[in-house]
This record gives C-alpha cells, structure tokens and sequence, in this order.
C-alpha cells in the first residue's frame, strides 16, 4: 500500500508539472525561443509596436509592451482587468537579449490607467 501511494505522489507531482509547462503565454513562449537571436525586426513582426521604446544605461534598448485582458469575474473571482507587461533588452546590434515578464491583476477596474501599480510609466 505504502509503493502504491507513493508512485501516485510522483505521478501527481509530474502531472502538475506537465500542468504549469503549458500555461506560458504565446508571448512569452516566443520570448524564450527568440532570446539571442531574434532582431528588433523580428519581434515587431512577431508582436507588433511596443507601447513605449527607451534606453538603458548602457544604451541599450529597452521596448516595452502591454497585453490586457478582461474578466468577466464568477462566483470565485471579481470582475476586473488582467494587465501583463513585458520588458525586452536589446543589445546595440538590436538582437533580444533578455525579457521580464510581470503580471497584475486590477480587480473591479476595465480599463486601469497604469498596467502595473508602483512601476513608472517608462520615458519615451
């Protein structure tokens, strides 16, 4: 009995492991597999026109883009908007070199006017 319950709790762990593989978004899925290689070009192809574009210290380039979806809300969950920001650095050759993903639930707001609270508006 003792074998039997514990090759259900690896099944289970691997299971929910499997689970959380797929809940990557579609950008963040093309992020990963874009990394180092892919151009300025290619993203704005891929993704469209950032929402804001500025520099780094380094001056390198740094594009922002927002994402949001409404939720309806359910007897679990409030109505509200769900706000995902991605921030992608560019080095001087203009080829992605790392993203941030950060993600914000605003309950009971549709159309919240920042996408992330407590983070600046990034200077265009």
């Amino acid at each position: 009995m003792r074998r039997i319950s514990r090759v259900l709790g690896l099944l289970a762990v691997a299971l929910g492991i499997a689970a959380c593989s797929h809940l990557q978004s579609k950008e963040a899925a093309y992020l990963d597999s874009a990394k180092g290689q892919a151009t300025q070009a290619n993203v704005r192809q891929e993704l469209g026109a950032p929402k804001a574009v500025r520099k780094g210290e380094a001056g390198e380039g740094i594009w922002v883009y927002e994402f949001r979806e409404q939720q309806s809300g359910n007897l679990y969950t409030p109505p509200g908007t769900w706000c995902e920001e991605y921030l992608l650095t560019f080095d001087n050759n203009a080829v992605l070199q790392t993203w941030k993903h950060v993600s914000h639930f605003h309950s009971g707001g549709l159309m919240p006017k920042e996408c992330i609270p407590g983070i600046d508006a990034p200077k265009q």
